[in-house]
Formats: structure tokens, sequence, C-alpha cells
């Protein structure tokens, strides 16, 4: 139990550490010519987007000792970072953008379902064969525009996360296959469905 609480507190931090610093390297603005100076730029960037937190969420709940784990590791490392990303916002602003909390807090609230069936995923030998395609599939559908008859490249980050979760969820090379096939299928139909465009 004490172990339990001891990741509990560890994921909050890193959940309230990363909205903040999510939130500070939104501040910055790109500088024409001087790379160095557009790293905090593109890094803020990178954070606003919904795929790092795919990726981050993915790891912590595909790692996890247990499936309650998982759920309870993934949801508390979402609370802070949603708490301290809109905090410092109101500090930073002067106003709690409370519509957009309740909605990324709404999703908060599914993430530790999703962290169930990411964790069947790594540790249940038959069902990684199918589940993780969900998290990778999110990944591509945010990393690729996918038509009947074209694909084309929007983020090769959200490409290279997915790739990496390919290697998180690695079973066997004929496992990877299907695994890769039912993901772009996949990533096809939530961009024909999804009400959301990220």
């Amino acid at each position: 139990m004490k172990k339990n609480i001891l990741f509990f507190i560890i994921f909050l931090v890193i959940g309230i550490a990363l909205g903040i610093i999510s939130k500070y390297l939104d501040t910055f603005a790109g500088v024409d010519g001087d790379w160095f100076m557009n790293i905090p730029s593109y890094l803020g960037d990178l954070f606003t987007r919904l795929g790092i937190w795919i990726l981050i969420a993915t790891i912590i709940a595909a790692y996890s000792k247990t499936q309650i784990s998982a759920a309870l590791n993934t949801f508390i490392f979402f609370i802070g970072m949603l708490i301290s990303y809109y905090i410092y916002s109101a500090y930073l602003f002067g106003i709690f953008p409370t519509r957009d909390f309740i909605y990324w807090g709404s999703l908060a609230l599914i993430s530790p379902f999703m962290a169930a069936i990411v964790w069947n995923g790594k540790n249940n030998i038959r069902l990684a064969w199918i589940l993780p395609a969900l998290p990778i599939a999110l990944l591509l559908s945010l990393s690729l525009g996918i038509g009947l008859f074209y694909i084309r490249l929007n983020y090769i980050e959200e490409l290279i996360m997915s790739v990496i979760l390919c290697l998180v969820f690695y079973k066997s090379p004929k496992q990877m296959v299907v695994l890769i096939l039912v993901s772009f299928v996949l990533s096809f139909v939530i961009k024909q469905i999804s009400p959301f465009h990220f």
C-alpha cells in the first residue's frame, strides 16, 4: 500500500510539473532564423497537441503493476497536469478558462477506462493482438491525413510516437503486423466518425 501511495504521489508531481512546463512553453513565440530560440516555441506547440499526452498516458498505463494501478496512476497524472496547467494559466492571464477545464477534465474522467484497455493490451497475450491498436490508431489519426485514396503526413512527431507505442506493445513480428494493419484501419475510421479534430 505504501508503495502504491508513493507511485500516486510521483505521478501527481509529474503531472503537476508537466502542466506548468507545458503552459510556460506555450508562452514562447518563435524567432526567425534562430533555431535555438525556436526550441521552446516548438516544444510549446508539441505540448499543446493531444499526441504527447496519449503517449505519456499510454506508457504510464502499460508499465503499471496492475490494471487498477494503471487506471489510478493515469487519472492522478491527468488531474495534476490539468489543475496546474489551468491554475498557471489563470496566474499568467488573470482568467480561469472554466469551459476548457471542464472539457479536458471530462476527458480525464475517461482516462482510467482507457488505461485499463492499455494495461490489458500490454499484459494479456491474447488481447495484445488488438487492444494496443486503439492508442496507436489515435496517434496515427493525429499524424496522418487519411482518406479513401490518399495518406498525407500532418505531424511527423505523432508518427514517431506511434512507432514508439509499437515498440512498447511488441510481442512478435506476426502480432506487430496485425496490430499495424488494425491500427491503420481504426485510424481511418476515427478520422471519419470523430466529431473532434485536433
